[in-house]
């Protein structure tokens, strides 16, 4: 995947994002509009966020070294893991806002606060557009992405809750939309957070079958038997597959290689390590997984 143009979609939405934060800040200071401040303080959440992601995307892009053989690949999931974390926060002091707001509207310049809100909506859609480009394979820009969606939400709410206080008077509009937004958000912030995780704990990705791998393996003319199959991932999309193959015959490993890759692929797997092993293969003795000195095979789970 590559990450220059991510670094490049992340900068340009920082750079947006952060700037409108100040603008919306000082349109609801002088609209006193409790909206338009809570966006403003949700855009500066973002914003935070943004510049996470894009410092933790340039670290990982230039992390080189012997003593880094998978890069700092993994920093970019913890980021994102921690992003779905605040995410959970943000989408908590939004309902709590709501519910205050319910319990004391206030009167706020609807016109203006129209106005600042539409310019929001606007920001919030092309820095939107410009990470989804990049999040596809990217669970970092994929979680700054959902903050910015956030934000776009928080627009949106704005704006209808601007046309009800202009047109109808209804100050409870906000809360209400607020309320609505937090639940909207929610289950992508348990994505990300899951994510997240199953890349941290390194467990099986979703989209592989482990067990038709393996049985796809099996069925290869010339192996005998599969075991140590273990598939992983570095980050998002890039998965790793290794495992140790018993084979008959020793001429036919070049064949059986080929054709492991040929299945890792199918099923999306980027990198391969295939131990191939003789039928009758015997572990040595100082081997620290054998059990008794009789025992000279094993499977090493």
């Amino acid at each position: 995947m590559d990450r220059s143009d991510s670094i490049r979609a992340l900068t340009v939405s920082f750079l947006l994002i952060s700037t409108f934060t100040v603008v919306e800040f000082i349109g609801g200071i002088v609209t006193n509009s409790l909206a338009l401040l809570s966006d403003a303080g949700h855009m500066l959440t973002d914003s935070v966020s943004l510049l996470m992601a894009l410092i933790t995307q340039i670290i990982v892009q230039r992390a080189k070294g012997k003593s880094m053989t998978y890069g700092l690949y993994r920093l970019e999931v913890l980021t994102a893991f921690l992003n779905g974390i605040f995410l959970l926060g943000l989408i908590g002091y939004i309902a709590y806002e709501a519910f205050n707001r319910f319990v004391n509207p206030e009167p706020v310049l609807g016109p203006q606060m129209l106005a600042v809100a539409v310019v929001g909506l606007i920001i919030n859609l092309i820095a939107g557009y410009i990470l989804y480009r990049s999040s596809k394979e990217n669970i970092n820009v994929k979680s700054a992405l959902l903050h910015v969606i956030t934000d776009t939400l928080g627009s949106v709410a704005a704006i209808l809750a601007g046309l009800a206080v202009t047109f109808f008077g209804l100050y409870l509009a906000d809360p209400v939309l607020s309320i609505a937004i937090s639940l909207l958000i929610l289950p992508g912030a348990y994505s990300v957070i899951r994510e997240s995780l199953n890349v941290l704990l390194e467990l099986v990705p979703s989209a592989v079958d482990a067990q038709a791998i393996e049985d796809r393996i099996k069925e290869l003319p010339g192996v005998v038997d599969v075991h140590d199959l273990h598939v992983w991932s570095i980050t998002s999309g890039s998965v790793v597959l290794t495992v140790h193959v018993v084979v008959s015959e020793v001429q036919d490993c070049n064949f059986i290689l080929k054709e492991v890759e040929k299945i890792a692929k199918d099923f999306g797997i980027n990198h391969t390590t295939v131990q191939i092993e003789r039928e009758g293969y015997a572990c040595p003795p100082t081997c620290p997984l054998l059990s008794g000195g009789n025992i000279k095979t094993h499977h090493h789970h």
